[in-house]
């Protein structure tokens, strides 16, 4: 797993504990944050989903694609995909602010039926409470993911 989002990223931009007057309370919430948010992603390459439970709360609100539904079980649905497999994930960029953790990154999946790989992109928020995401919103390159595993026709989409 790739991860170029170093410790300092964490707070990078971000208000420092220092200039709110908080000697270090807020810097280490954000580090427990990132490091929440790292664990939840790294079970879509073990599939691990007891850390997945440790980390997502159980009533966890998910926005994106034009969707809001409710529940660990859609993370898990996605992190157990079945035929479908993360080769590699790597974390470009990590940002802690307050209760929020946005990350972008790429994930390499395998197609397991034939083999066939290709990379997605993605960028998420995640706002924790508890040490848990209790929300999360984001899009990801679906589309992109389809063609390149085969499943969509690599040719440009027509609107006739």
């Amino acid at each position: 797993m790739t991860d170029r989002g170093g410790a300092g990223t964490a707070d990078r931009g971000g208000a420092g504990a220092a200039d709110r007057g908080e000697p270090g309370t807020v810097g280490r919430e954000q580090e427990r944050n990132v490091e929440v948010v790292r664990r939840y992603l790294r079970t879509f390459v073990t599939k691990d989903l007891a850390e997945l439970a440790e980390v997502v709360a159980e009533d966890v609100e998910i926005y994106g694609s034009g969707t809001a539904v409710c529940g660990r079980r859609y993370p898990e649905a996605a992190v157990s995909s079945p035929g479908l497999t993360v080769l590699d994930q790597e974390i470009r960029e990590i940002f802690a602010a307050e209760d929020r953790v946005v990350v972008s990154l790429a994930q390499t999946y395998r197609r397991d039926a034939t083999g066939a790989t290709t990379v997605q992109s993605a960028c998420k928020m995640y706002r924790l409470a508890g040490g848990r995401i209790v929300q999360f919103w984001g899009e990801q390159d679906t589309y992109g993911l389809l063609r390149g595993l085969g499943l969509l026709p690599d040719a440009p989409i027509t609107f006739d």
